[in-house]
């Protein structure tokens, strides 16, 4: 039950069952970056307080499409997000600050406008 549901989400959340292309290399790299973003959005309602059976439709609307701009500061990379409606939900998280390895091991942030 678990996993039909999970797909059905991949299905309703990002398209899985409309592939980009009929090129064998095009639906198999679809189907990874669709697993990716479902797991990714799987561990970030587990962090916000109150999300955590949300489906990734709803996160996406929510937090995902909040605008805001990216600042570098040399090793420190700053994500400024945008007030909206869900904002308070996304100060409550427990959103990390990590070290990206594939970005010259710089620091990624996070704040609110």
């Amino acid at each position: 039950m678990n996993i039909e549901q999970r797909l059905a989400e991949s299905i309703r959340s990002f398209s899985l069952d409309a592939p980009a292309g009929a090129v064998p290399l095009n639906v198999d790299l679809d189907v990874v970056l669709t697993v990716f973003a479902h797991t990714v959005c799987a561990a970030l309602r587990r962090r916000l307080p109150g999300y955590a059976t949300t489906t990734p439709d709803i996160l996406q609307r929510r937090f995902l499409q909040t605008s805001g701009e990216i600042l570098n500061h040399g090793h420190e990379l700053t994500v400024r997000l945008n007030r909206r409606a869900y904002s308070p939900v996304l100060r409550q998280a427990d959103l990390p600050t990590v070290t990206v390895p594939w970005w010259g091991n710089r620091r990624l942030t996070h704040q609110f406008a």
